[in-house]
């Protein structure tokens, strides 16, 4: 569009200078036409500013670093009244709080689809938000800004290492620290094998009412079978775990490690729960199947990475629902000893996203340390 102003600035300039050089009606005729033209296609834009129809939508999701399509169309009727369309784009990454704008123009206005690519480089909740549409009209002199909000909202998920196959070990007897001792589970479901304090999300059923009456609050049965429900995939966005600001690759490495563990877990059939913080609030998910997984998915995407908490183990330990959980992997950007000592009621296992390589014992705790670049090695993995 910017052409036709060129063309039309040139061809004024050249009928102002014709006039003042031959000061002939012909001369002045075109220049009077040329400085009549953009006000009579003002009235066509203010016609048009109510006719027009916009719609923005986005794709269902993708994986980070695939493409995900921004869909837009805009119609105006009758056609003739604009010659094309700009509008500026607001593209949000609410997990990571990065925002960027993009600017598209239509030349179409018949209401087709225009699909365009978007790759978004970290994992998050993407919205596209659009406020304002400026009209141009057929001979691309004037604008006219005209309000056509638009908003849509669409998933980047974090990268699946389809070959990475961990397997959760087996709860312990005991707690690595020795102050909670646990009895081993039998295979009879009608078995009772623990007593223990209620947590939200049990069944009423399972509440030992007597055992509740007498020491004043609600205690829950546990029963044999499996250890379904017990095992926590406990996600730590916290940007400075570590005391240094860690960067938004190894943020994204520890979504990608944690979801890529509880996608080995779906497609092996072990039920757990995929847990974060908002802050010092703890919020959890349980993985069943596909669906679940999902969905789980999407709910992790919506915490910011901000909201993470440095001492998510410190205030998991606090919370009512930590005492359901017999098993923790923690994935964070840094991992250490103290903070593991929390959840000494649990067999914990850290894995440290950052720099390093490698498996350490610190004070009889296990870290797992990968790097960015490793996370596809931890195939074939114990927790």
């Amino acid at each position: 569009m910017a052409w036709k102003r060129v063309i039309y600035a040139a061809a004024f300039l050249g009928a102002v200078t014709a006039f003042v050089i031959t000061d002939n009606a012909v001369a002045l005729f075109l220049l009077v036409c040329l400085t009549v033209l953009p006000l009579g296609s003002f009235p066509m834009l203010l016609f048009a500013r109510k006719r027009v129809k916009f719609d923005c939508e986005l794709h269902a999701s993708c994986i980070r670093g695939g493409v995900l399509r921004i869909t837009m169309s805009m119609r105006v009727k009758p056609r003739f009244l604009v010659g094309g369309a700009r509008l500026v784009a607001e593209i949000e990454n609410s997990t990571f709080g990065t925002t960027e704008y993009k600017t598209f123009v239509f030349e179409d206005l018949s209401g087709a689809a225009h699909v365009y690519d978007y790759v978004s480089a970290n994992s998050g909740r993407i919205s596209v938000r659009v406020e304002k549409v400026r009209l141009v009209d057929i001979f691309g002199l004037c604008a006219l800004g005209v309000k056509c909000r638009a908003f849509a909202e669409s998933i980047v998920s974090p990268v699946l290492y389809d070959e990475m196959r961990a397997r959760a070990d087996g709860n312990k007897n005991d707690s690595r620290y020795g102050e909670l001792v646990l009895p081993q589970k039998g295979g009879d479901v009608s078995e009772i094998f623990n007593i223990r304090d209620y947590a939200p999300g049990d069944s009423l059923n399972s509440v030992h009412w007597k055992l509740s009456a007498k020491f004043g609050a609600l205690k829950s049965k546990e029963f044999g079978s499996t250890d379904e429900n017990r095992t926590l995939i406990l996600v730590d966005m916290s940007r400075n775990k570590s005391g240094v600001p860690a960067s938004d690759e190894r943020l994204n490495g520890v979504l990608d490690v944690a979801i890529s563990i509880s996608d080995s877990f779906k497609t092996s059939g072990y039920i757990h729960n995929v847990g974060w913080f908002v802050g010092d609030k703890f919020e959890y998910s349980e993985v069943r199947d596909s669906d679940t997984f999902v969905e789980t998915v999407n709910k992790l995407m919506s915490v910011k990475v901000a909201d993470g908490n440095a001492d998510a183990l410190f205030y998991l330990s606090r919370s009512p629902e930590s005492a359901a959980f017999t098993k923790i992997i923690s994935v964070s950007v840094a991992a250490n000893a103290d903070e593991m000592k929390e959840c000494g009621y649990a067999d914990v296992t850290a894995i440290s996203v950052g720099d390093g390589a490698g498996e350490v014992n610190d004070r009889g705790v296990r870290i797992i340390n990968v790097s960015c670049d490793a996370i596809a090695a931890l195939t074939d993995c114990v927790l």
